[in-house]
């Protein structure tokens, strides 16, 4: 018998004769030790018997290298502590060793594959991946990545984003996840990395280290803000990230669909910083209380709601990106009363 990993059955009948030589050619051909192979088949032969004939006590099978001959042995523990090992019969165990033994190996490589995978897949962390919609279940979106499964749960998803089968989607490696039948990896498209890696892809200066991101605030599939620095004197880093008119935020917007993102200037002055997140509106003053981590900040009274956003997302943000709590108050002129967003 030849144990192939396409796992095809002779027209013969298996013989254990068989089992070394096959074993020995496999293991240089996919390069995994013998012992380890060996310990396998054996210990998948074992579990077989007792499943086959279920005797008492511990059972162990040795296979024999040079002939291939099959050595089963039963170990039982008596009631004052002493052991039996004794020898089983093996000729009715025979006709399914060979069977045994290949489908082990072959699972065996399929787990050593699978663990390969799983550490790449570690390696990449963080990182980019294009893949197509395979599947949806309750919810999960499942992506086919080629040697790896990808699964985004509903809470790696954009809301409302509709990802059909076939789709091709980009995603953001999270971590691994074994699964007994293949590798699998957790994938983001709701992460804040996914809109950092995303701007790294469309912004040279970002990977050259003359734009550094930040900080990133997410409200996934409604709005996004970005603070970014320049390592370089002169260079402006918001005018970098959305590109010659405006082609890099474009690109950027394309891929989130409707998300909103802002790309603001990070600054070390607190006041100077918090001003910039609540963009577009417009700051008249910004009072930083770093006790209590609180900014005050007043806003033309126009630019109130602006300031504030829809449900308070603006102020929500901004608040996230800058670390502040944000008190927004109307300025100039006689209006509605004071408002406040907290983080």
């Amino acid at each position: 018998m030849t144990l192939s990993r396409a796992g095809s059955r002779s027209q013969s009948e298996p013989s254990t004769e068989s089992l070394a030589d096959a074993l020995t050619a496999l293991c240089a051909e996919v390069g995994i030790p013998f012992e380890e192979m060996l310990h396998t088949v054996e210990a998948a032969l074992a579990t077989a018997y007792v499943r086959a004939f279920n005797p008492p006590g511990e059972v162990r099978v040795k296979l024999d290298t040079k002939t291939g001959a099959l050595e089963v042995t039963g170990r039982v523990v008596r009631a004052d502590g002493s052991e039996l090992v004794r020898a089983l019969p093996s000729e009715d165990f025979k006709r399914m060793a060979a069977q045994t033994a290949k489908h082990a190996v072959l699972r065996h490589i399929h787990d050593l594959e699978r663990d390969k995978v799983l550490r790449d897949v570690a390696e990449h962390r963080g990182e980019l991946a294009t893949g197509v919609v395979d599947r949806s279940e309750a919810g999960t979106v499942y992506v086919d990545l080629g040697r790896a499964e990808g699964v985004m749960p509903p809470e790696e998803q954009i809301p409302g984003e509709l990802l059909h089968p076939g789709r091709p989607v980009l995603v953001v490696i999270l971590d691994a996840q074994r699964n007994q039948r293949q590798a699998q990896v957790r994938v983001s498209r709701a992460a804040r990395m996914f809109v950092h890696r995303l701007l790294e892809a469309e912004v040279p200066e970002i990977k050259a280290g003359t734009v550094q991101v930040r900080a990133i605030a997410r409200e996934p599939g409604l709005r996004t803000k970005i603070a970014v620095s320049a390592t370089e004197p002169g260079l402006d880093p918001v005018g970098a990230c959305v590109g010659p008119k405006g082609v890099r935020h474009r690109a950027i917007l394309s891929e989130l669909a409707s998300e909103h993102v802002d790309v603001v200037p990070w600054s070390d002055d607190p006041e100077a910083f918090v001003a910039a997140s609540l963009g577009p509106a417009k700051a008249e003053s910004v009072t930083i209380d770093k006790g209590t981590r609180t900014a005050t900040v007043l806003v033309p009274r126009t630019q109130l709601s602006l300031a504030i956003g829809r449900d308070g997302q603006n102020a929500r943000l901004a608040a996230k990106l800058t670390g502040y709590r944000i008190d927004i108050k109307a300025g100039e002129g006689e209006g509605p009363d004071d408002a406040e967003a907290a983080p």
